[in-house]
């Protein structure tokens, strides 16, 4: 006989509980944990090893390299106001397969390592008590998974990590909650970068899972995010009305007035903040998610940012660090996202999997455009018509979209990285995966990166059912000679004439030909390093750096290429080592990814103690010609001026820069008083959003220092 659990429908605070610290780690390599009670709660794992969440059981030295199972366990008291509460556990990542236990009760499994996934633990948690959290942890490699397995001696390119790699939480709500929402906004432009209103529709997803009926008012209003206050004026309001353990999604549409809109230089933000309250006046569940006013479109193979033709440029950088792996703290994504925008970073294709919700959330607030991708990486043919692996693929799709859409840094989805594109197979998964994508979120551009449409017959890449080609491209090294790069570029402007083009990769990796490459390297028409160079060596990144400089000089000469991004930011291929080292082409690539130079500083001599110098900059452009490309709003010029090898500041200014579209020019005279004879000039160009551009020094006699 079932016993019917009585869930009555009581106002509860909505909390959420960080569950960091107090965890128990034990490796299984035996297989062993499930059978012996390792999920039990009277399990004694005092011998266990404690561990703080984030974590990754590759960075510690005796388990580097294990691939297996492992098991992670503590106890959580659940507060007493949970009785009349929905309980959750939600993990943000755990990698690779989990599959989870509370009390001892099985609460199922989740595969793939990179999105967020949750239990309802509302009629098995024991309020005011001692309950026990039990997760068995599996990153085998597998053909069916994804990542995936290529075959015997081949895996995907990134290191296997394993381990609850994000954080976890115990989310309370009432039993009539928000379940999500999504927005999406449509601004009606007046001109670049200005629009009079926005039309703000929000798909509000209520749950009821109580026993009683839900008759409610639902409010929704829009804050500005920079000063709180109401962008509405009255909020919009609809009446709720469900029926016990149902569910309902919910539209709202406002228009709001002269909006701010959203740019990678000026991220302006709001918050929609959508209020759930029964009949009497009380709370249920209030719901804030971050927006962003922006449009993007893709006409005439050329890429529009609020009305604006623009070309951009980025890196790709993998989620790993020395000391924490996948498990990255907020710190160390915080310190590489810093020094990702000195880069001139204002777009990216992540990298091939869902990336961290802090990493949205930092491109939203600092402004990087992104296109995150799945981690459907160098799949066959057999893998794409593999019925799980195609599931598979659907599951972590929606998991990335459903977690992503809001965010006004992602304009795009991509459903997979260099697959085996140009195939039955991979013409059919690729179709197939686009169109699903464009299912879940019609309002964003879909592709995929592609390196199979270089081979010389690009008509037959799936590209033809991408709304833009990502072109990986590695001429001079593992795809063919060094001027066979713009006929390549030429071939696939030919061969999708209205599609942007976007190179999605280029670098050099040291040595390259060790991997793979053609049989005979002729250096004249190849990057090519001695043998036996050091990667880590001055005369393999000077080859990086020749790279940069003239791979970058043929993307500008073609206008259809919208975008370009290196890879990668750090490790064998980076600017930057795994220990975050700037290689020499750290500098090269600022420079190559600036969208203003500082074209020349003339000193005036000195009358008496008065000094002036002229400056004159000139932006990138026009945007046929150059990359990157974009008008400049709102930026800088901070200068200084010190005595030679002296910190010390004599005099320090500020100039704000007019509006400068591209390949515009502007001088201006720095003036300054000091009775040295000697002394250097240091110029800074700074964004809007207070990164540095670039930064120069030059002598009283106008020479660069």
């Amino acid at each position: 006989m079932t016993t019917l659990t009585i869930r009555p429908l009581v106002a509860v605070s909505t909390d959420s509980l960080p569950l960091d610290g107090g965890w128990r780690f034990a490796i299984d390599r035996d297989g062993i944990g499930q059978v012996e009670g390792w999920a039990d709660p009277g399990f004694d794992d005092s011998g266990w090893q404690r561990v703080t969440l984030p974590h990754t059981w590759n960075t510690m030295p005796e388990h580097a390299a294990y691939e297996a199972l492992a098991w992670y366990r503590r106890s959580v008291v659940v507060p007493e106001a949970a009785h009349e509460a929905h309980v959750r556990l939600r993990f943000e990542a755990v990698f690779y397969l989990a599959r989870v236990w509370w009390n001892g009760v099985l609460l199922g499994d989740h595969e793939g390592g990179y999105t967020p996934f949750e239990f309802d633990v509302s009629g098995i948690a024991i309020p005011g008590s001692r309950n026990v959290i039990a997760v068995q942890v599996d990153n085998l490699r597998a053909t069916d998974r994804l990542p995936a397995h290529l075959y015997e001696g081949r895996s995907f390119g990134w290191r296997n990590y394993g381990g609850i790699v994000r954080p976890l939480s115990l989310e309370i709500t009432s039993r009539a909650f928000i379940a999500g929402q999504k927005i999406v906004t449509t601004p009606h432009l007046i001109g670049p970068d200005r629009a009079d209103r926005a039309e703000i529709t929000a798909t509000v997803m209520i749950r009821n899972i109580s026993t009683d009926p839900l008759m409610a008012v639902l409010s929704a209003d829009i804050l500005d995010d920079g000063t709180g206050l109401s962008a509405l004026g009255l909020p919009a309001t609809t009446p709720v009305n469900l029926p016990p353990d149902q569910g309902e999604a919910i539209v709202l549409k406002v228009t709001l007035s002269t909006p701010k809109l959203w740019h990678f230089d000026h991220t302006h933000l709001y918050r929609w903040s959508a209020s759930l309250r029964n009949t009497d006046g009380e709370p249920l569940h209030t719901n804030v998610v971050t927006f962003g006013v922006r449009l993007i479109e893709l006409r005439g193979a050329r890429l529009f940012l609020n009305g604006e033709s623009v070309r951009l440029v980025g890196l790709s950088r993998h989620a790993d660090s020395p000391d924490h792996g996948l498990a990255e703290p907020v710190a160390v994504m915080a310190a590489d996202y810093d020094d990702l925008k000195q880069l001139n970073m204002v777009f990216a294709r992540p990298v091939h999997y869902p990336q961290h919700e802090y990493i949205l959330d930092y491109c939203d607030c600092n402004g990087i455009l992104l296109i995150p991708e799945v981690p459907a990486w160098q799949l066959a043919g057999r893998q794409m018509d593999d019925p799980r692996l195609r599931e598979l693929e659907r599951q972590q799709l929606r998991e990335m979209i459903d977690a992503s859409f809001n965010h006004p840094s992602v304009w795009a989805w991509s459903v997979g990285n260099e697959l085996e594109s140009d195939t039955v197979a991979g013409r059919a998964f690729v179709r197939d995966m686009v169109a699903y994508a464009r299912s879940l979120d019609p309002t964003r551009p879909v592709g995929f990166a592609s390196y199979h449409l270089l081979v010389g017959r690009p008509w037959a890449d799936a590209t033809r059912y991408a709304d833009l080609v990502m072109m990986n491209e590695y001429f001079g090294t593992w795809h063919g000679p060094k001027d066979a790069l713009g006929i390549a570029l030429d071939t696939v402007h030919a061969t999708w004439p209205d599609k942007a083009v976007i190179v999605s990769e280029f670098g050099f990796a040291p040595h390259w030909q060790q991997i793979e490459g053609p049989a005979d390297i002729d250096p004249v028409h190849y990057y090519l390093a001695p043998e036996g160079t050091s990667p880590e060596s001055d005369e393999v990144d000077s080859l990086r750096r020749q790279v940069i400089v003239e791979q970058m000089s043929l993307f500008r000469s073609r206008p259809f290429v919208v975008g370009a991004m290196h890879w990668c930011y750090q490790g064998m291929m980076g600017v930057v080592d795994d220990a975050r080292n700037r290689r020499g082409s750290w500098a090269v690539l600022r420079d190559e990814y600036a969208p203003v130079r500082i074209e020349s500083v003339s000193f005036t001599p000195p009358l008496g103690d008065k000094w002036s110098a002229s400056v004159v900059l000139r932006t990138r452009g026009p945007v046929g010609e150059d990359m990157p490309a974009y008008t400049l709003r709102g930026y800088s010029l901070q200068w200084a001026v010190m005595l030679p090898g002296n910190d010390a500041r004599l005099s320090q200014g500020n100039l704000t820069l007019p509006v400068l579209e591209p390949g515009a020019t502007w001088s201006a005279a720095v003036e300054w008083t000091a009775s040295q004879s000697r002394c250097v000039l240091t110029l800074s160009i700074v964004r809007p959003t207070g990164f540095t551009v670039t930064t120069r020094s030059y002598n009283s006699g106008g020479y660069s220092q």
